[in-house]
């Protein structure tokens, strides 16, 4: 086998410790720009955007044609609806059905529990 003539690449050349990096520059430009406007609550969206507590990401399965739907309701309507984001969009849309449920099966307050773990997979159908 021969041996090759190439010399080794050394590290990258360090930044210049004067020279803040972009992420700190964008930073920087955020805390010099005014606060934004806050929506008065006539113009608020009628569903109540998650509530303070912390977020907890979770995973589900859904229908892809149902998902290529709902994104598109999403994208289309996402900025008339004031969406934060998807994950708000899907929260609001489960929040609806959880509201619906605890008035149709349980005289619209809150049902007990939801602390414990939920079987995994999917349920069986007899």
């Amino acid at each position: 086998m021969t041996e090759s003539t190439r010399n080794p690449i050394g590290p990258p050349p360090r930044r210049n410790a004067g020279t803040p990096a972009v992420q700190n520059l964008i930073k920087a430009n955020r805390a010099t720009q005014p606060s934004q406007a806050v929506v008065p609550e006539a113009v608020a969206p009628a569903t109540k955007p998650l509530h303070a507590s912390a977020s907890k990401q979770i995973t589900f399965y859904m229908a892809a044609d149902d998902l290529k739907r709902a994104k598109a309701a999403y994208t289309a309507t996402s900025g008339q609806e004031m969406d934060r984001s998807w994950s708000d969009f899907i929260s609001r849309a489960v929040l609806m059905e959880v509201a619906r449920r605890e008035r149709v099966h349980n005289g619209g307050e809150n049902f007990p529990g939801g602390t414990q773990n939920l079987a995994p997979g999917r349920r069986i159908q007899p």
